[in-house]
């Protein structure tokens, strides 16, 4: 169950919003004097954060137009800071958190570049409140960390205490309440230091839900009602919305339906009046809402409310936020007796969780799948049973036809009958083609819901973006997929001292290519966290026996052909070594402006024609700070297009890598991403694409 904790972004929007606001006409009377365009450039972003804090927001980003163009044409950078922060801050205030931190990323180095240490500070915590919002916890907590640690060097305690507050935010997305408790203590400590009853309000609420997330109800209740009394003081409707639906949570947890829905629906009447544009806090109230109606057994009521949250959350676009509402839409499908509906839902949850499946949740997905398949099976009968009674109509109509047509040919011209006969066997041919034009639509469709499906569970099979940065903080992943679902894959698993890492592709691409993509991730498995395999030359030897084993291959014309090539490296990062072992994909160690290719052996995992297969070779290599380590299938290089439409090559796929790889990662994906679309141009994606670059 979701409790709501006050983002620090938010304390300072309402700070600005419930505080004077600043009379536009004195600041465009300042304007119209100004002059110089420095001084411009001033008033103008004056009057942005008045209609800012006036809600006006398209206004806002009207003046931040004219801030930017102003700032670029006169070079003044401060100006050209202030206008992304301003679009940054209209974006994050909208839910649209992507663009804020697209904007936000490119105020901060200019800041950064001036030694303006109080905007850094402000703009490292701004990116942390938009990654927050989007359920990044390692990055949050990374800009936490950076505007915490200026602060304390500028010793600005009232603003560390903002820092403190966003941490422990992050700590309880992480299930470290210990921690969450710690970090918001501190902060209350230095609001209540400042008398800011504003923000000790918040922090008091946030302390609530905290204990509440811990399963401590008893020290819970005295926080949230210590945070309503000081609200109400305040007359601050935007934290009472908040406490309000922490109390309903309360309510809801001791079977208090009734005043459960009251508190909900009192939160998001609030919201609704303090900005009707706030979609992420609506779409929790819609849930919660829904949420109740579904401890109560209303099943209707609470699809609606929930189906608003999902509608909503989408447009948000947080895996955060859309992954409660998804597993109540599961559990509401389910109780109606809609086991393909929960199912998907239950996909889509998982998606969005992003994590390792628990053992309730494969149970649950289990039962379902069953109850589906069932459900299917029973709507095959009847359709066979329909199609078989439309036959016999069939019949029957093309017999009293024929027999009509002899009665006809009696009384009528031969002429006539010819002409009327043509027209009727016209019109049949035509409803015929219709007929089955759309049985095919609906084969298709069939077809691709099930592709769609396939694609939700590969999806689930691959390493999470948190995981992997867990292991490899800095590496990144170009995956493209030719069709919905690939036949190409990528895995990365701790093994004791090891990381494991191996890029897979699998014969063919599409449905074929993916159901290969299964069997690889199987046997993975097996080979590591079964067997405890690490290393790579093992894990190949062991792969090629146990698939040979399973597709009862043999080495002749006749065999089953499907394998995969595959390079597997194994990581010890303390000690600085990377050992590596390949069937036809070779590994690229980019050091000193050069790359070296570590060569694969010329054998796939699967039945090998040529001759009798060996064994894998291991390779070592003695690593060196900052080397850059590239795997990859063939896709990429073996792409059609530029101005000849040839194929791209690895010797230009190498160049392109030597080009980017002592840039950010972040940025080599994108380089990446951007060189293929273009040399790809118009001409249609030959293959499946994948590179998994690490920097050590």
């Amino acid at each position: 169950m979701r409790l709501e904790r006050v983002l620090t972004s938010f304390c300072l929007i309402l700070s600005l919003c419930l505080g004077a606001q600043p009379k536009l006409d004195s600041l465009e009377r300042a304007l119209e004097i100004s002059a110089s365009d420095t001084s411009r450039i001033n008033a103008m972003s004056a009057l942005a954060t008045a209609y800012f804090q006036m809600s006006r927001f398209d206004s806002t980003v009207s003046w931040a137009g004219k801030i930017l163009a102003l700032s670029r044409n006169i070079h003044h950078e401060k100006g050209m800071a202030r206008a992304y922060e301003l679009y940054g801050m209209v974006a994050d205030y909208r839910s649209e958190f992507d663009e804020a931190i697209r904007y936000y990323s490119l105020s901060l180095p200019i800041y950064e570049k001036a030694g303006d240490t109080y905007y850094t500070a402000l703009l490292n915590q701004d990116l942390a409140n938009a990654y927050y919002s989007k359920g990044a916890n390692d990055k949050a907590l990374r800009y936490y960390m950076n505007s915490l640690r200026i602060r304390e060097e500028r010793g600005d305690s009232n603003a560390m205490a903002s820092s403190y507050m966003g941490v422990s935010n992050v700590y309880s997305q992480m299930h470290r309440y210990d921690l969450a408790i710690r970090y918001a203590k501190t902060a209350l400590r230095l609001k209540e230091k400042y008398r800011d009853k504003r923000t000790a309000s918040w922090l008091l609420n946030n302390l609530g839900s905290y204990y509440l997330e811990a399963g401590d109800t008893v020290s819970a209740e005295p926080y949230f009602i210590r945070s309503i009394e000081i609200k109400k003081e305040l007359n601050d409707d935007y934290g009472l919305a908040t406490s309000y639906k922490n109390i309903g949570t309360i309510c809801l947890q001791k079977k208090e339906f009734d005043k459960a829905l009251e508190y909900y629906r009192l939160a998001l009447r609030l919201r609704y009046n303090i900005n009707p544009d706030d979609i992420y806090d609506i779409a929790v109230s819609y849930d919660d809402i829904g949420s109740a109606f579904m401890e109560m057994a209303e099943y209707d009521s609470a699809r609606f409310y929930v189906g608003k949250a999902i509608e909503l959350a989408g447009k948000v676009g947080s895996y955060e936020l859309l992954r409660l509402p998804y597993y109540n839409m599961a559990q509401i499908m389910s109780k109606k007796g809609n086991y393909s509906e929960a199912y998907g839902y239950l996909l889509k949850h998982l998606a969005a969780k992003d994590s390792t499946l628990s053992s309730e949740t494969n149970a649950l997905m289990n039962e379902m799948a069953a109850k589906y398949d069932n459900e299917k099976k029973e709507q095959q009968i009847a359709m066979q049973e329909l199609e078989i009674i439309d036959q016999k109509k069939t019949n029957i109509f093309f017999i009293a036809l024929a027999a009509l047509a002899v009665i006809l040919t009696v009384v009528m011209l031969r002429g006539y009958l010819g002409k009327k006969k043509a027209n009727r066997e016209l019109e049949g041919k035509n409803a015929l083609i219709e007929h089955q034009k759309a049985l095919v639509e609906e084969k298709n469709k069939d077809i691709t819901d099930s592709i769609r499906y396939a694609q939700r569970i590969q999806k689930a099979i691959l390493p999470s973006a948190d995981y992997q940065k867990k292991l490899l903080p800095d590496s990144f992943t170009l995956f493209k997929p030719k069709d919905i679902v690939s036949g190409d894959f990528y895995w990365i698993e701790a093994w004791k001292d090891k990381i494991i890492i191996a890029v897979v592709d699998c014969t063919g691409h599409g449905v074929p290519g993916a159901f290969m993509t299964f069997v690889a991730y199987s046997l993975l498995n097996e080979a590591v966290l079964e067997h405890g395999m690490d290393d790579p030359a093992a894990i190949l030897n062991e792969m090629r026996r146990n698939l040979n084993k399973m597709l009862r291959q043999k080495n002749d014309s006749d065999a089953l052909k499907d394998g995969m090539d595959i390079s597997v490296c194994a990581l010890n990062a303390k000690s600085m070594v990377l050992e590596y072992a390949g069937a036809y994909n070779p590994l690229w160690l980019a050091r000193d402006k050069a790359i070296k290719e570590i060569k694969a052996d010329k054998q796939p995992i699967g039945v090998f024609l040529d001759s009798e297969p060996g064994p894998f070779t291991q390779h070592t290599i003695k690593l060196e700070r900052g080397d850059v380590i590239y795997m990859f299938t063939d896709g990429y290089a073996d792409q059609f297009g530029g101005a000849k439409g040839k194929k791209f090559k690895y010797k230009s796929l190498q160049q392109l890598l030597l080009s980017v790889h002592h840039k950010p990662v972040d940025e080599q994906r994108s380089e990446l991403d951007l060189a293929f679309e273009a040399w790809k141009g118009n001409l249609q994606q030959l293959d499946d694409v994948c590179i998994l670059g690490f920097r050590v």
